[in-house]
């Protein structure tokens, strides 16, 4: 469908060019708030430009749904619902992470043709990680097949979960070690490494998600969302998606986590 080396080498270019150079060298004008809220820089600004120049050039009459121009559109994800393939781009994730100086941010690319994944990327550069999967084609780190066996005790897993999942009482005891990268991108690269067994997601931003639900499912783990659905870009479920090693493990965390939804605020 689309020249995979050449995405690659379009993440690294776009890190190398226009993500590094700001890296602890932010200045204050080049960062701020947007309007609906989060934090932007002028790094997540130009990576999406080039971004969506690149890939479209590399597949002509595709469509590009970036986090950015997102914000500016009253209904970003009717693009979604067309035959025509959907660029969906997250230019900086841990934007935060970034501007803080934090190692923690990625780069992710997934490709969508009528809400189904086809392909995604993920690339970490401080890191020096990139995963990438296309559906039925399994999950790779440069030549190496990724495969997510299967998990651990309840007491020794290790999981991302938001703050209040995280401080529900009883939840520290449960698990081995509880965390969040407060980065997506992370949080499934490490999934998909066997880093994480588990990691719940709230807020389901198509750019966010896409990429790193196909890849670890295509390195063999199982991600639903909470309601026992499948996760599709654009979709918003009340509950959010769950990503674990297999199907075991994703069911054992639903159950901790369940009683935590009714403490939250609508």
């Amino acid at each position: 469908m689309v020249d995979v080396t050449r995405v690659f080498e379009f993440l690294q270019e776009v890190a190398d060019a226009k993500i590094l150079p700001r890296f602890r060298a932010l200045e204050k004008d080049e960062k701020w708030h947007k309007k609906i809220g989060g934090l932007v820089t002028v790094a997540d600004i130009e990576s999406e430009k080039f971004l969506s120049r690149v890939l479209v050039e590399l597949l002509p009459g595709s469509l590009v749904l970036g986090e950015e121009s997102a914000a500016s559109q009253e209904q970003p994800y009717l693009c979604l619902e067309q035959d025509a393939p959907v660029w969906i781009i997250d230019p900086l994730d841990g934007t935060n992470n970034f501007a803080k100086g934090s190692e923690d941010f990625a780069v992710i690319v997934a490709l969508s043709v009528s809400k189904n994944i086809r392909a995604g990327w993920i690339y970490a550069p401080i890191h020096g990680l990139m995963i990438n999967a296309e559906e039925g084609e399994g999950a790779w780190l440069g030549d190496v097949r990724l495969q997510i066996s299967g998990g651990p005790n309840e007491s020794e897993m290790r999981g991302s979960l938001g703050r209040r999942f995280r401080e529900f009482a009883g939840m520290q005891e449960r698990f081995a070690d509880l965390s969040n990268a407060s980065c997506c991108g992370m949080e499934y690269l490490d999934m998909a490494r066997g880093k994480l067994d588990f990691a719940h997601f709230r807020r389901l931003k198509p750019w966010d998600h896409a990429a790193g639900d196909l890849i670890v499912r295509e390195a063999g783990g199982f991600v639903a969302c909470l309601d026992g659905t499948r996760y599709q870009p654009g979709d918003m479920p009340s509950k959010g998606l769950l990503s674990a090693r297999d199907q075991n493990s994703w069911n054992i965390v639903a159950e901790a986590i369940d009683p935590v939804f009714a403490t939250l605020p609508n």
